[in-house]
Formats: C-alpha cells, structure tokens, sequence
C-alpha cells in the first residue's frame, strides 16, 4: 500500500481524521471501522498500537495534575492555621504629630498641631529645647481632644524649640514632630494712646525698648504721632524706619520686611492698617510692630508688638519650617 492520506467525513455523533503514512506490508495493519450511532460508514487499516483520540478531545502535558473544579489552590509559602487560631498582630506607636506651629505672644508661647487618628490615641506631649538639636524637655502632656499648648514658662527675648509627640492608650509614644518649629516671645501691648505733638508733646512719643510714652524729639523716641496739612501721621526719629504694612491684623504680621520703607520717614495714619518699625541702633536693628485702632482730631490708639533681639525680625506668630 502507498503513503494515503484518508479523511472519513460523517455526519451524526463521531468525526474521524485518520493519516495513514503505511508501508506495503498490509499484514500488519488492523481494520478500523468509522461508524455513528446506527452503521458502519468507513473502514481503515491502521498500525496495531495506533492510539485512536475523539475529535473533541483536550491534549494535555503529561505532568499535568487535574483537579476538581472547586479545587482552592493555594500558593507555596501559605501558612495553614486551624479556624480557631488568634493571630496577635503587634501593636505600633502613633504617628509623629504634622502641622505643628507656633504663635509669639508676650511671655508666651503658643503651640498649635493637627490632630492624630489612630483609634488608640490617648493623648500628646510637648517637648521643649534651647537649640533645634540636642534633647528635649517634657513639658506636659496633653488631653486627646486638645491639639494646643500655651507655654508660658518664658522669658521675652529668649528662642525656643518645640516638638510634640502622639502617645496610646497602651503607652507607646510616636518620635517627635517634624517639623523645626522655634519662637522668641516678645513684649506687646495694648490700646496705647498718642496725643498730637502740637497739643500734648509729652504724651506723642513712644519708646518701644522701655515701653514709655515721651516727647517727641527726645534721642531715644522711637515713633511719634502728629498732623501734616490736617491728615495724621506717625512719625519717626533719626534712624527709625517705617512702613505701611496694608489692611490686616496685628497677630498676622509675623515677620518685618527687608525692603519698603518709606523714604520720607512718616506713614499715613489708617485705622486697620499695620505698620512695621525698624529701629537702628549700634549693634543692629530692633524690629516693631503697630496696628492702628482709632483716631480722634488730637489723638491714635495703637495695639503694638516690639522684638527685644537684635536682627530677628520675628514678631508673630512664630517661624516654622522643615529641617
């Protein structure tokens, strides 16, 4: 017999492709019949050990495992536990308190933070330091529901750094807040009345170094109020600068600026306006503040704020920034 390809095409149940690739010697070959489900419709002569596969059938690699098809596999490295198991998963410290800030006052020191979530969470500490490294001091603890402390534990003049911690209820304390947070409380006041020069010198002027109220062409009279052409003025003294700081509130004025001042050494007088103050002195400048609250035809009340360190323009509230 030649090389013969057959191909037995029957309609119903059962489809057969057999490839015959046979020699002459037709003893060796087995008769195979094609049939449906009611006759014989083909016949062929097939090697003895030929494997006879269903059209449908799925070939599959012989390593293979097959499994039921709700079989659950699981992946290598799984741990079994029994369904009664507790598994302890070990408790963590709170997060490092954010958003932490500080406000400059008169002998005070305001902290302010932003709340911690842990469900846990039992409460803060406020840490203090002398310089941004090194360790800190415990100054209190802190209720859950309160995000602030006030320090009032200091002397004006003198620069702090805080930190706050979050601690729970099992005692775990987080590391101290990120951010570099430092203040130098200063003396302020309020509700300072200045008479016109031209009416009542001796009340115009105003020190802010020893807090007094002056004349106004004394050496050490920092500012002074009075009128030019019928409109009020602050004036200053030789080696005092000022300027007009806008519409905004006193505690929002929290650094002087390096440039600005006025030329003519005056400013208009505006109730709501602040003003910043530079005071020139032999080791360096003084820096003040100054919010106008009222004005009469011979008189201004004033709310003030007056940094006691040479060349810190800090007035408030106090600097924050990142390490």
């Amino acid at each position: 017999m030649k090389a013969t390809t057959l191909r037995a095409a029957v309609t119903g149940f059962l489809t057969l492709l057999v490839v015959l690739n046979c020699s002459e010697d037709t003893e060796k070959l087995v008769e195979v019949k094609v049939t449906d489900t009611l006759r014989t419709v083909a016949s062929v002569f097939v090697p003895p050990d030929t494997v006879i596969i269903p059209p449908d059938t799925v070939i599959l690699p012989p390593d293979t495992i097959i499994v039921p098809p709700d079989t659950v596999i699981i992946p290598p490295d799984t741990v079994i536990t029994p369904p009664d198991t507790i598994i302890i998963i070990p408790d963590t410290p709170p997060f490092p308190p954010d958003g932490v800030f500080s406000v400059t006052g008169d002998g005070l020191v305001s902290i302010y933070w932003n709340p911690n979530w842990e469900d846990d969470l039992a409460g803060y500490g406020v840490y203090r330091n002398d310089e941004y490294l090194g360790l800190y001091h415990w100054l209190s603890d802190v209720p859950v529901n309160q995000t602030y402390y006030h320090d009032t534990d200091v002397t004006n003049g003198e620069t702090w750094y805080y930190g706050v911690t979050a601690f729970d209820s099992a005692g775990l304390e987080s590391d101290l807040s990120y951010e570099n947070v430092f203040d130098t409380p200063r003396p302020e006041g309020f509700g300072l009345v200045l008479m016109d020069y031209l009416v009542q010198d001796d009340q115009s002027g105003w020190d802010f170094d020893t807090e007094t109220r002056q004349a106004s062409g004394l050496d050490s009279t920092d500012v002074f109020f009075g009128f030019a052409g019928g409109v009020p003025f602050i004036f200053t003294n030789t080696g005092v600068d000022i300027q007009d700081y806008g519409l905004i509130d006193l505690i929002d004025v929290d650094w002087a600026p390096l440039t600005g001042w006025a030329p003519s050494g005056r400013a208009e007088v505006i109730v709501g306006h602040c003003y910043v103050v530079r005071i020139g002195g032999p080791t360096g400048s003084n820096y003040a503040k100054i919010e106008v609250k009222s004005t009469t035809a011979q008189s201004v009340t004033l709310d003030w704020a007056y940094q006691t360190v040479v060349d810190l323009p800090e007035l408030a509230p106090g600097q924050t920034q990142k390490p």
